[in-house]
């Protein structure tokens, strides 16, 4: 009981921090209204202090752990599972507090145009290119935290998470976790298509994080092959 107590509140504490990524993302744009671009690309590089502080306090945050699933027993389904109930538990947390402090501002107002960008029309190509995005997040989200655990001088650890994250903000791909956040924000769950949102940018996201992780085993298994068949 009390490892799943640990687990569910270091999962809450990861939601928090990619709701303080989001959060800065959204005041990157409210600042930087007057150049779109701008915004963008400043948004894009202080949203991965989130997943930073998720890497270094080792947090437990659903789009790391969900790569491994197939690496791992039956038990490691109840883990992810406690995992994405605290990281939601996190992210409205935190989108609670900001919508209190944030109510009657423009930032507010920032809030909602980024959560109504993130709900479509449920039609075939919208479903598939929210799909498409939230899969290639997931390889991003894959990427930085790889390059966490590989590399050993702090900055590269550092560069690696910024560069991947970074990419996956600039390009506009959506996170889930990230999506239950502004959605929190601007309490956009009123609206059906939120949880459409949310649906699909979880599975996107966990068969990006599979997939490259069974690529990287597959790969390293035909290097293994090959360098027996050659000795």
């Amino acid at each position: 009981m009390k490892k799943h107590g640990k687990t569910v509140l270091f999962a809450i504490y990861a939601g928090m921090a990619i709701g303080f990524g989001g959060l800065l993302n959204i005041l990157s744009n409210h600042w930087l209204s007057a150049s779109p671009w701008a915004a963008r690309i400043v948004g894009s590089l202080l949203f991965p202090i989130g997943l930073t502080m998720v890497c270094f306090f080792g947090f437990n945050l659903f789009t790391g752990k969900i790569g491994y699933v197939l690496d791992n027993g039956k038990d490691y389904l109840g883990f992810l599972g406690l995992v994405y109930i605290g990281n939601i538990i996190g992210s409205l947390i935190l989108g609670g507090f900001c919508l209190v402090t944030f109510r009657d501002t423009e930032i507010f107002n920032t809030a909602l145009k980024i959560s109504a960008g993130k709900m479509f029309e449920p039609t075939f190509l919208n479903i598939m290119k929210c799909f498409a995005g939230a899969v290639l997040c997931g390889v991003l989200v894959y990427i930085a935290i790889f390059c966490y655990k590989i590399f050993k001088p702090i900055w590269l650890k550092i560069l690696g998470i910024f560069l991947a994250i970074g990419l996956f903000v600039f390009l506009k791909f959506d996170h889930c976790i990230a999506n239950m956040f502004y959605f929190s924000f601007s309490w956009s769950w009123g609206n059906p298509l939120s949880y459409l949102n949310i649906g699909i940018v979880t599975l996107g996201n966990s068969l990006g994080a599979i997939a490259l992780n069974e690529g990287i085993k597959a790969f390293k298994k035909l290097i293994k092959k090959d360098e027996k068949t050659s000795s």
